[in-house]
């Protein structure tokens, strides 16, 4: 008689195996003493997710001066993050032209 004995992982583990927490492990936001993040005070998260051209231009004018615009690029392009990272618009770490239009698109004749 053979007894099988599989190892299931405790549910404690299986937390630290999403994309969200490798991400955060592979590309961490520094938190060097002297890096001023301009959005770090920013009072509405929203305006950093545009929903119309007005705001992407808007997000954009806020980030125009940021003296971490080059590594808040970086990391939303690490992290395939979604919405205006240094000053672009990203989704899932792609860069956008514009704000995506509500609805099915067009049909081309």
């Amino acid at each position: 008689m053979s007894i099988s004995i599989t190892k299931t992982k405790p549910a404690h583990e299986d937390r630290f195996e999403t994309k969200g927490v490798t991400i955060a492990f592979t590309a961490p936001t520094p938190l060097t003493p002297g890096l001023a993040w301009r959005c770090a005070d920013h009072p509405d998260p929203e305006f950093f997710h545009p929903v119309d051209d007005a705001g992407l231009a808007a997000a954009q004018a806020f980030c125009a001066d940021c003296p971490v615009r080059a590594l808040c690029l970086d990391l939303g392009h690490a992290r395939d993050e979604y919405g205006v990272w240094g000053g672009v618009l990203l989704e899932g770490g792609k860069p956008l032209a514009a704000v995506k239009k509500p609805g099915r698109p067009k049909k081309v004749a």
